[in-house]
């Protein structure tokens, strides 16, 4: 009778090989029963073993954790734990209560606070009497909106840079005292800012003369939509861009049998000895191998863009205002130039959003393409400028019938102006770049501007 008594007990609450008593519930021997996470909302499973069955009890105030299964059957068990963010600046724990039979196994979990993070890449501006184009950049895991208290300065908005890089457009001063504003980052009670300061009017006509020009880039994908390799190229000239705060400008040179060909192509292919299709081309100095890594692609043409503005500052500025009526584009530039030299310009016109066809990528058919070179507003191969004398200004306007297929709010010029090297050396050190013959001329500064839009002079 005792001994039925003993086997009638121990399959009430189990026993041991060694006849001893085993524990009604147990964290398995991986888990922890302290869990640390971050901020941010986050997934996790704890693992444990019960002899009986069991029910999850929260702690008091642990609404922001979610726990499922909150009950189970004796045997392994796994809890699925789903933690929100959490908004506050100070850390919080909960405590998640396994309870089976008369024994409660805790496991806790510490959360760290949040710390926000809303950082502008400056606060103090100085900007030309004449105008200027400026963007501030906004580090920030918040929701936030940016709010000007001046009306001579307006928000603008430019293709193909993250959401995080704000342009704005200071207008033309009058008035014969500088004037100020304030560009604010608002999000709840936090308030980022940034001081503008724009010169007096009639200080603008030197200052070209004594500050450095804002100097661009400019990256030649030729490319295809039967080229499978080439959206690699497009990534990674995308990530050079968003990582070079706009100092960084892409063209894509549709070649043959693609139903983007541009058809002013030829001259680009010779000079640039295109054999095949991705080929990148940077400052008219080096040809950019597409990489397997396109973090790797994009390093190598940052590296040689730095180059080029450690070695060739730029010598031009450009200045850039157009209008479209219809089909019936015209363009007005000004080009801004310290040192006498024969030069090249060139203006392209470009399409972006283009939802088309894309060999490579998944859902071809809706691939969107961007920076899409359409038509040479002048010629491929660019207008000679020739200055006889340092620090000039060259005007010139130039007209152009544009298709119709276009779509007008999707458009941009692109202004690029090649400077001879003259007796500089050809500065070839960027490891992984392919450095090849492509003539006496560089890229000395570049821009692109959306059609309709007054692009003043922009300086460092």
């Amino acid at each position: 009778m005792f001994f039925l008594g003993a086997v009638i007990l121990c399959l009430a609450v189990g026993c041991s090989r060694e006849n001893g008593p085993v524990p009604e519930i147990e964290l398995a021997s991986s888990q922890k029963d302290l869990i640390e996470v971050g901020p941010y909302d986050t997934t996790f499973v704890v693992r444990f073993s019960s002899a009986l069955e069991w029910h999850v009890e929260l702690q008091e105030g642990a609404d922001w954790i979610e726990v499922s299964p909150m009950e189970g059957q004796p045997g392994m068990a796994r809890l699925t734990v789903q933690v929100e963010d959490n908004t506050a600046e100070e850390a919080r724990t909960a405590v998640i209560n396994i309870t089976s039979g008369s024994l409660k196994v805790p496991v806790t979990i510490e959360q760290e606070a949040f710390i926000p993070v809303f950082d502008l890449s400056v606060t103090e501006l100085e900007v030309s009497a004449a105008g200027a184009t400026f963007s501030v950049t906004v580090t920030s895991d918040l929701t936030y909106e940016c709010k000007v208290d001046a009306g001579w300065i307006r928000k603008v908005t430019s293709r193909g840079l993250e959401t995080e890089k704000h342009f704005f457009e200071a207008e033309a001063n009058p008035q014969a005292e500088p004037r100020s504003a304030v560009i604010s980052f608002v999000s709840g009670d936090i308030v980022r800012s940034v001081n503008v300061v724009q010169r007096a009017a009639g200080t603008e006509a030197d200052d070209w003369k004594k500050d450095s020009f804002f100097q661009r880039s400019l990256a030649m994908r030729f490319t295809a939509d039967w080229c499978g390799y080439c959206p690699f190229m497009a990534r990674a000239f995308n990530e050079a861009e968003q990582n070079m705060n706009d100092r960084f400008v892409t063209v894509s040179l549709h070649g043959g049998q693609s139903a983007l060909e541009f058809s002013s192509i030829s001259p680009f292919l010779n000079r640039f000895n295109v054999n095949g299709f991705p080929t990148g081309i940077v400052d008219a100095r080096a040809n950019i191998p597409n990489y397997n890594n396109t973090s790797t692609t994009a390093s190598v043409a940052m590296a040689v863009a730095e180059e080029t503005h450690e070695n060739y500052p730029s010598q031009t500025g450009i200045a850039v205002n157009s209008t479209l009526d219809g089909t019936s584009l015209t363009v007005d530039l000004s080009l801004y130039v310290k040192e006498a030299d024969t030069y090249r310009v060139t203006v392209l016109l470009l399409e972006d959003k283009i939802i088309g066809y894309q060999n490579g990528v998944a859902m071809s058919s809706r691939y969107e393409h961007n920076d899409i070179a359409r038509q040479a507003v002048t010629s491929a191969s660019g207008e000679t400028v020739k200055i006889d004398a340092d620090y000039t200004v060259w005007e010139k306007t130039f007209t152009s019938t544009i298709s119709s297929a276009y779509n007008p709010e999707n458009l941009r010029l692109l202004v690029y102006v090649e400077k001879p090297y003259g007796g500089r050396e050809k500065v070839q050190g960027v490891d992984g770049a392919e450095y090849g013959n492509y003539g006496d001329t560089y890229i000395d500064n570049c821009r692109a501007v959306v059609v309709g839009e007054n692009a003043p002079l922009e300086l460092n």
